[in-house]
């Protein structure tokens, strides 16, 4: 009596612990094709996510493999800077310019961007923070920092020309604090 039971026992455990159980090889396939998804949206400056206010200058770069990669690293990697926001423009003659901008919204989404007219360089989202989070990261500026130091700095680290037209530096501290440097030539 016992054969009879055990065997369709065995069958039946044999298929129940198939449908559920998982070495965990079937779910790593999927989130790896994800992660390489987004790779490669990012790559071609695609973010996947429209923008929040619809401007091209200001779109938040989401991670499509559920905030594993992208937003949660730059998020806590803004979060330990001094500013919540990082925004530069520099013109020059021919109607050159450089622009960069970083910025740790309300809703602690980042945003992410630079254009470079001189270079034809023009990225967006994890690339564009990627470039930009280690220049922004060594600066020093304060509420107090003298502007034409600052401005040879920031020119320097970007490795930026001297010649410039007008520069244009916004910052937002932490602390909520707004500075500028605005110069003309």
């Amino acid at each position: 009596m016992r054969a009879k039971f055990a065997f369709p026992i065995v069958i039946a455990g044999s298929l129940a612990l198939a449908a559920c159980g998982s070495d965990g090889a079937e779910e790593a396939v999927p989130e790896e094709e994800a992660e390489a998804a987004e790779t490669t949206a990012a790559e071609n400056g695609d973010t996947g996510e429209e923008s929040a206010t619809g401007t091209d200058s200001e779109s938040p770069v989401k991670s499509q493999a559920s905030d594993g990669s992208g937003q949660a690293d730059m998020r806590k990697k803004m979060q330990a800077l001094d500013y919540t926001e990082f925004e530069l423009e520099v013109e020059y003659d021919n109607d050159e310019e450089y622009e960069a901008q970083l910025e740790l919204k309300p809703d602690n989404s980042v945003v992410a961007g630079y254009e470079d007219d001189m270079n034809g360089i023009k990225k967006q989202g994890i690339q564009a923070f990627n470039d930009l989070y280690p220049l922004v990261e060594q600066l020093e500026i304060t509420p107090s920092s003298n502007q034409e130091e600052e401005i040879q700095n920031i020119l320097s680290t970007f490795s930026l020309p001297e010649d410039f037209t007008d520069f244009s530096l916004e910052l937002r501290f932490s602390d909520g604090t707004k500075h500028e440097f605005e110069v003309e030539k």
